[in-house]
């Protein structure tokens, strides 16, 4: 089963996933821009309409508690963009990680974790479907991260459910997959984000081998790396076999990101990178594995939901 802001739906109607986007989102307060906070809204409404149309049918939102995440819009947008959402727990980098954290114990972050999986988020019946985003810095993991990692490992292990990361411009993908499985992850339930970003076919090789699935999920922030780039390595991963290992998405985390503000949008992975992907060679076949059926396969919730 897959936990959704509506309730659970069996894996198999998951459908074309987005597998890491931010649609009620505040980094704002860190970043100190108002470009990096919003919620449910006509823009929203607009945009998510636009990603339904264009034939996705589910998002998984990885704002976790320390990013303003705020699951009542989560119903609001699924309800209104007929799009499936799945809302994560968890905490990400540490400059945004609440005071309260640097001191506690991996016990005490397990607890208010599990919590969420058990009572619901923030006096709602909402309940997450996904440990993430966790997150690392681009050449440490440091000891708050290392501990909310740790923590995340156990609870997903005892729930059942994925555990998905951001990796800074796609570093300590190694480092972060070894800690996860060394505390008792599976690595199949495992996503490393944003290793699209790492633009290096052999990096992508020795993570990829420990079984671990790979985020391809800032497709259109061609400031950070080129969609042809990406296109390229997709093609090239998916013909060495791999392709039961990517997800994509495009990590909208600001709202000069969407179309209605200038931006590539959260369709770029449908009308940018996989349009590019097929003239490299991608086959059909490895699109439906990166859409459909990993996605489904991840966040399936082993056991059903507890």
């Amino acid at each position: 089963m897959i936990q959704t802001v509506l309730g659970p739906i069996e894996a198999s109607g998951l459908g074309v996933t987005m597998a890491h986007e931010h649609l009620s989102v505040d980094l704002g307060s860190v970043r100190g821009d108002e470009d990096s906070a919003f919620t449910a809204s006509e823009l929203l409404f607009s945009e998510t309409k636009r990603l339904r149309d264009a034939g996705v049918d589910s998002v998984v939102e990885v704002s976790c508690i320390d990013m303003g995440r705020d699951v009542r819009a989560l119903q609001e947008i699924s309800r209104r963009s007929g799009l499936n959402v799945v809302c994560a727990t968890g905490f990400y980098l540490e400059k945004y990680h609440p005071a309260w954290l640097a001191e506690a114990s991996v016990e005490k972050v397990e607890e208010v974790l599990e919590g969420e999986f058990a009572n619901g988020i923030d006096g709602t019946e909402v309940c997450p479907g996904v440990i993430g985003e966790i997150a690392g810095e681009k050449t440490e993991i440091t000891a708050s991260e290392r501990k909310v990692m740790i923590a995340s490992a156990h609870v997903a292990t005892r729930v059942g459910c994925a555990v998905t990361t951001h990796c800074q411009l796609g570093c300590m993908a190694p480092e972060q997959a070894d800690l996860l499985v060394s505390e008792g992850m599976d690595p199949a339930k495992v996503i490393l984000g944003h290793l699209d970003l790492a633009d290096d076919l052999d990096y992508y090789r020795r993570v990829l081998d420990r079984g671990v699935n790979i985020g391809f999920d800032t497709c259109g922030k061609v400031a950070y790396l080129a969609d042809e780039e990406r296109a390229k390595n997709l093609a090239i991963l998916a013909s060495e076999g791999y392709a039961g290992q990517i997800v994509l998405s495009t990590d909208i985390s600001r709202q000069s990101y969407m179309h209605a503000k200038g931006g590539f949008g959260y369709t770029a992975v449908i009308d940018r990178v996989l349009p590019m992907a097929r003239e490299r060679g991608l086959d059909e076949a490895s699109i439906r594995q990166m859409l459909v059926e990993n996605p489904a396969r991840i966040l399936d919730i082993e056991g059903g939901l507890k």
